[in-house]
């Protein structure tokens, strides 16, 4: 800390000496009051040494007060011994992840782990942590090392510390200044929106990934006087991307405005409200060395080398305003609402590929929000981060890799296979949703499950690497209606619907419900759907030699005795039903959309019912009704009184 300081000192004494010549833009400079969580609540979990960005002229005050964790710059884990070098670099990485949750314009993150007398730096991008070679300070070359990148933290523009020069905090308003780009605006010249937030629904919470961001946000500047409301929802997100914006496939900025553009005609006015709705969107760029710059995963690794940087996946930082606010999918009260919701989701998602040819790839509880029309709660799809836009796809793309939310995955999608991804994915990601959810609790209920309580259930095999454990437990619990019920179904959590109805008929709608999914999804038996479409797994089956086909009657037999059957094995074909699904998915997709509306109609109807009171509601009803009849019985007594008076 103290050789920080002097180094600190040291580059003052330059910019005093030789003025802005010197490029001194910042001081880097050591805080040790860091004994508190993220949230600056007090906490036994200690940060060794807190980095700060500070400016020219508070050197003297730097260390006065307590920083709080989201004005450090980086974090200096120090260990006493080399052999803890492990130890020191997982505590940097937890230490990093609570950065990125914390502050909201880091878009990539520094820190030093301390071994002994050696030091490495590290940087933290989207993919990959890089660690620099150690540096020994008890040497005159490590020093050195040491001191140049303190220097050059000193001298660097804000993008390379890692900050996000588009978001900015105001102190006076207590509250954040975020430029939003439009990709529809041609002339350069033209000023990216601005914006202003003070709540974040959703933070960047992982070491790695997308780092996706939520803004409640306005466009009108808060004042003392005028307190901000939000009016849109403003996305900031690293998603994988084309180099080229017209060969980007997965351009959600081009994906939604393609939405909002072709899906007015299409859609009923009451139906409107579940279509995402952008206001402007793109590419986010932001100013360096006086050149416009993209940001993305070029700007974000300039001058960092390390050997497998060519082999990163491309990333871009995207930023996107929607119309939409709602609500997060826990906020349900019923399983009506729920059912409403989801069918909601699932019939807005045909309307999408249908007539937009955008796939999601990617249902999952954090993607679908909860939107209330006159009181009715319906259901907003969002996050096209993973989607792509099947009419600009390359012929005969299979799209084999593993996109979505780990536990709401398709058992193809696990498998990173060469079969083709279609919509029969996402009605399979919902199939576990709804299962999750359900056992998880859905509304306000006693019987309501948290996270950690599923770890006993057969169900928390959908979340435990390694992937093939998974796709083996989803092959078995959706391979029969009895496997369903027996190990997912039966640990349903109790839930009253929105009219009162008891937790148990609820709990055996749901059942129902997902037990007809499974059957239209794995045992579709609709018109020209064949037998080799079923099941959760691939089949060896005979094959007859003059036609080298399979026979129905085969796999019928094969289907309905498992195992009882003995051949060849240079008789025997492979039937992938996966594979054989994808020729029927225009079927199969129909019939899934039936039922999701016939499901729906219902809950809305349910919905849209008078509500009873509930038990406890009719409780405080009669204690007003004594209360009222006490106060009457008493004014009748007062009255009394004042007549025997006169």
């Amino acid at each position: 800390m103290a050789f920080v300081s002097y180094v600190a000192l040291c580059v003052q004494a330059q910019r005093d000496k030789a003025g802005s010549t010197a490029g001194i833009r910042r001081l880097i400079y050591p805080v040790d009051k860091a004994d508190y969580q993220p949230d600056d609540s007090d906490d036994t979990t200690r940060v060794c040494i807190g980095l700060c960005s500070i400016g020219l002229n508070e050197l003297s005050t730097a260390v006065s007060t307590r920083t709080p964790y989201h004005r450090l710059f980086a974090v200096l884990e120090a260990w006493g011994f080399s052999i803890y070098s492990k130890d020191a670099f997982l505590q940097l990485y937890e230490d990093t992840r609570q950065m990125y949750q914390e502050q909201h314009n880091l878009r990539s993150a520094w820190g030093f782990a301390i071994c002994g007398h050696e030091v490495y730096v590290c940087h933290f991008g989207n993919d990959k942590a890089v660690s620099s070679k150690p540096m020994n300070i008890t040497t005159l070359v490590g020093r050195y090392a040491f001191i140049e990148i303190l220097v050059n933290w000193s001298m660097c523009e804000d993008s390379q510390l890692g900050r996000d020069p588009t978001i900015e905090y105001l102190p006076d308003l207590d509250c954040w200044q975020i430029e939003c780009p439009d990709d529809t605006a041609h002339d350069i010249d033209i000023e990216p929106r601005r914006y202003y937030f003070e709540d974040v629904s959703c933070r960047a919470n992982r070491l790695f990934g997308r780092h996706t961001r939520c803004f409640l946000a306005t466009n009108i500047k808060p004042t003392v006087d005028s307190p901000l409301v939000p009016t849109v929802v403003i996305k900031d997100a690293w998603a994988f991307s084309e180099r080229s914006t017209d060969e980007d496939v997965r351009d959600e900025t081009k994906m939604l405005k393609k939405i909002r553009a072709t899906l007015g005609e299409h859609i009923k006015p009451k139906d409107d409200i579940i279509y995402p709705k952008i206001v402007v969107g793109g590419r986010v760029s932001f100013e360096r060395d006086g050149t416009s710059v993209e940001d993305n995963s070029d700007a974000m690794y300039l001058g960092i080398e390390f050997a497998d940087k060519a082999t990163l996946r491309f990333r871009v930082h995207r930023r996107i305003v929607m119309s939409q606010i709602g609500q997060r999918l826990h906020t349900l009260e019923s399983v009506d609402e729920f059912i409403t919701v989801v069918c909601d989701v699932m019939r807005c998602h045909n309307a999408i590929f249908e007539h937009c040819h955008i796939l999601h790839r990617d249902i999952s509880d954090n993607n679908i929000l909860v939107i209330k029309q006159d009181d009715i709660a319906r259901g907003l799809l969002i996050d096209f981060d993973c989607a792509i836009d099947t009419s600009i796809e390359k012929a005969g793309t299979t799209r084999p890799e593993m996109t979505g939310t780990l536990p709401f995955m398709s058992i193809n999608n696990l498998s990173e296979s060469n079969v083709k991804r279609t919509v029969l994915d996402d009605y399979e990601s919902m199939l576990y949703l709804v299962c999750w959810s359900a056992t998880l609790g859905i509304g306000s209920s006693q019987h309501h499950r948290e996270g950690k309580d599923l770890e006993k259930l057969p169900i928390a095999r959908w979340r435990k690497v390694p992937i093939g454990a998974i796709i083996e437990a989803k092959r078995i619990h959706f391979g029969t209606d009895d496997s369903l019920n027996t190990n997912i179904a039966a640990y349903f959590s109790s839930a009253k619907g929105s009219n009162g109805v008891n937790g148990d008929s609820d709990k055996n709608m749901l059942t129902r419900f997902v037990t007809v999914l499974r059957r239209m999804l794995f045992d579709n038996r609709g018109e020209g759907v064949g037998p080799e479409c079923r099941g959760t797994r691939k089949i060896e089956l005979p094959r007859v030699q003059s036609s080298w086909s399979v026979t129905e009657d085969a796999i019928l037999s094969l289907l309905e005795n498992r195992g009882t059957l003995s051949f060849a094995r240079d008789e025997m074909v492979v039937i992938n039903p996966f594979e054989k699904r994808v020729e029927k998915c225009n079927v199969i997709a129909r019939d899934l959309l039936a039922l999701i509306t016939t499901y729906w109609k219902f809950a809305m109807k349910r919905q849209s019912q008078p509500k009873p009171a509930s038990q406890e509601q009719v409780e405080t009803a009669a204690d007003d009704d004594k209360d009222d009849k006490g106060d009457e019985d008493n004014e009748e007594d007062g009255d009394g009184e004042d007549e025997g008076d006169d």
